[in-house]
């Protein structure tokens, strides 16, 4: 993962953050997305018996604060700050961790969620093969992360991510979908995330960059045994 001087305090609040008008306002502006999230998460695992959920680069915990209303909730962070923050708001287990070295907590997961990480990330198939083997079987992963489809979706991205010098995993919703699958996890659905419309259309999911991807976990790839 991209050190950036380990996403502490001036990561997120800083004169050189890439949050314009600070980390917070940014929550708040978006916290409909996370409400969305929330809800998508709710309907596809609505019939799970157990529903312990781990979200993986959790920062100061607002997701997770809207998750704990149904889910019984761990967080982990690269930035230490976060932790600590996260910790108060949400008062759940949180652990500071690099999710491409290994997942700080012994213990397996009905689901996970990944909200703008990969895209972070140097080593992001050793990440996903640590959230596989973190999952329950039949556990899902949902992940929200940038893409770079065409002209417009480049145009999209240039506007709204390319100011946070942290990307660099960088790909299309095809070649993220193909990514994602080699590690073993399966194709649920893939929805268009950056405006209110939350679809699986093809043509938004391809135009507007954002993506939130629902996987489940499948079988490894004979070729990773």
């Amino acid at each position: 993962m991209s050190k950036h001087n380990t996403f502490d305090r001036d990561y997120f609040e800083g004169e050189q953050s890439h949050f314009k008008g600070g980390y917070e306002l940014l929550i708040r502006l978006n916290r409909w997305r996370l409400k969305k999230f929330h809800k998508i998460i709710k309907f596809y695992t609505k019939d799970f018996n157990q529903k312990t959920l781990l979200d993986i680069g959790c920062a100061c915990g607002h997701f997770l604060d809207i998750l704990k209303q149904d889910f019984e909730v761990y967080g982990t962070d690269i930035s230490e700050f976060g932790v600590k923050v996260t910790k108060i708001k949400v008062k759940c287990p949180v652990e500071k961790g690099n999710c491409e070295e290994g997942l700080p907590f012994n213990r397996k997961f009905e689901i996970v969620t990944a909200i703008d990480i990969i895209e972070h990330l140097h080593h992001p198939k050793k990440a996903l093969q640590n959230i596989y083997n973190s999952l329950s079987e039949g556990g899902y992963l949902f992940f929200e992360v940038p893409t770079i489809n065409d002209k417009i979706s480049q145009l999209v991205y240039d506007l709204f991510f390319a100011r946070d010098k942290t990307h660099i995993f960088i790909k299309s919703v095809d070649e993220i979908t193909e990514f994602v699958e080699s590690v073993g996890f399966k194709k649920v659905a893939i929805y268009s995330s950056l405006l209110p419309i939350f679809t699986k259309k093809e043509s938004f999911v391809s135009a507007f960059s954002a993506i939130f991807g629902v996987f489940k976990k499948g079988k490894v790839p004979a070729k990773l045994y």
